[in-house]
């Protein structure tokens, strides 16, 4: 766990100017790992690419490439135009994993129509303009505080809006994600 130590990371790596591979066979972990944790402690890489690797990195490369062929099959391999349509093909609508019904459209058509904009409009003007966050005045943005999917009925009410700044507004909504949807806490109460 002496990688987990910035000062024993530095001293190897600055200091005593071992490699990513050297550290990662003296500690027994993934030079991804050790590259993970030399960019957490934001201590500075060097010069990287293959051009720079040592003579026992590129064997080290070499060794992983031979025990894992599978991962490599592709490698200096292009797929034909066929192949590339029948995958293409493969993840669109219903067979992509991210596909959830057709919803993309449906909020799409929502957010253009005239009802949308009249809500936008009067949700920022009751709000003054302003992040009820951050009290920010730039890029503010009108949003629903209870989801449009899960409560269609409140899609045009401006008690269900709430004014926030680009930077509040990603934040709040990367937080409903995480919590399942469930009700933003801001200063503002509705």
């Amino acid at each position: 766990m002496e990688y987990k130590d910035r000062d024993w990371l530095y001293q190897k790596y600055i200091t005593e100017h071992l490699g990513i591979y050297q550290i990662s066979e003296l500690t027994g972990i993934p030079p991804r790992t050790v590259h993970s944790w030399l960019i957490k402690f934001e201590i500075p890489r060097r010069k990287g690419g293959v051009e720079h690797w040592s003579e026992e990195q590129r064997e080290y490369r070499r060794r992983w490439n031979k025990e894992h062929p599978e991962i490599n099959r592709m490698h200096g391999k292009r797929h034909s135009e066929e192949t590339k349509n029948k995958m293409s093909e493969a993840r669109r609508s219903k067979n992509n994993s991210n596909w959830k019904g057709g919803l993309t459209e449906l909020v799409k058509g929502i957010r253009r129509s005239p009802e949308f904009y009249q809500w936008r409009k009067g949700v920022l003007k009751r709000d003054n303009k302003t992040c009820q966050d951050c009290g920010s005045k730039d890029k503010v943005n009108a949003h629903h505080i209870k989801p449009i999917i899960e409560y269609p009925e409140l899609i045009f009410e401006i008690s269900n809006g709430l004014t926030l700044c680009e930077d509040c507004h990603r934040r709040h909504t990367s937080w409903q994600k995480s919590n399942g949807g469930r009700k933003i806490k801001s200063k503002r109460r509705i």
